[in-house]
């Protein structure tokens, strides 16, 4: 039994993917505003969907009917992973924001957004970059060794960061190869390259910390015990009371995410508490899922 147990766990590593599966959906092969609008068109009935896409892009291909019906599915799971359709093909959220943008080259900058902040994206354009300053070439053996390290799995001989390239390309993260343009990485996050890193220097406890203060609803500031104890509770994070103040609140301040203001009173026979309030250095869209990523990295 424990055999069986450790051979389906490797057969669900193997296949596993942080990275979303994009074979067949891929700007090389399909547009994207086409498929949105067969989506639009055959939403809620998956094969007729399936069959469109078959017919638009696929029935001139040399192989037989189930190969080009295969392609055509490839072309829907991909879809599905980058979180544009649901499983009967009607556009999700996202992608009837996608439809409703068209031709036009927000539709490219939405989808590019989209993956940075939400699929990883980040990651791996934090991940070129780091080869890159190595002196060493891009390529996806060497991406796959180094995203592993960050804890950022895909399977081996897939090639889900470089259609995911391709898609960054047509809103210019991108310029030629895998060179990375600052300037249109913070157009599309509102972040710099250097506020990433800052992010990604953060202790668990910090992030921990700031991302409570990002999901509390109250308006002003909240004493630091509470929120200590809510992200506790919340992310299951350990942290020291006494070295609360010079191992998370003051860090987080200089780096411009939190306001402090000293407390005025006791908290039993311990130290005044600080009201905390986040600042607008960054937006909360922003930030929150960036921080996601971070804490999915080793």
């Amino acid at each position: 039994m424990a055999n069986a147990e450790n051979s389906s766990s490797a057969v669900a590593t193997k296949h596993r993917s942080d990275l979303p599966f994009g074979s067949e959906f891929s700007p090389s092969q399909i547009e994207l505003s086409a498929v949105l609008g067969l989506a639009m068109a055959f939403g809620g009935d998956w094969k007729a969907f399936e069959g469109a896409v078959k017919r638009k892009y696929f029935a001139q291909y040399k192989t037989n009917e189930y190969n080009r019906g295969k392609l055509a599915n490839n072309t829907k799971l991909g879809m599905i992973a980058y979180g544009i359709i649901d499983r009967d093909a009607r556009l999700t959220t996202l992608g009837q924001k996608l439809h409703a943008l068209n031709q036009s080259e927000k539709l490219y900058a939405e989808l590019a957004r989209h993956i940075l902040l939400n699929l990883h994206g980040m990651t791996l354009v934090q991940c070129v970059q780091d080869i890159q300053a190595a002196g060493e070439p891009v390529d996806l053996v060497k991406l796959r060794e180094w995203l592993e390290e960050r804890g950022i799995h895909f399977p081996r001989g897939g090639k889900h960061p470089a259609i995911m390239r391709l898609w960054l390309e047509k809103a210019g993260v991108f310029t030629s190869g895998w060179n990375v343009s600052a300037t249109r990485l913070k157009e599309l996050v509102g972040a710099s390259t250097d506020e990433i890193e800052a992010l990604a220097r953060l202790s668990a406890e910090q992030r921990a910390f700031l991302k409570t203060v990002l999901n509390m609803t109250a308006t002003g500031p909240v004493q630091s015990n509470e929120i200590e104890k809510l992200a506790r509770a919340t992310y299951g994070v350990r942290f020291n009371e006494k070295m609360l103040p010079k191992q998370v609140l003051y860090p987080l301040e200089k780096a411009g995410f939190l306001t402090l203001i000293r407390g005025t009173k006791k908290i039993g026979r311990g130290a005044k508490p600080f009201l905390v309030s986040a600042t607008k250095k960054l937006e909360k869209e922003i930030l929150t899922p960036l921080l996601k990523q971070l804490d999915k990295q080793i």
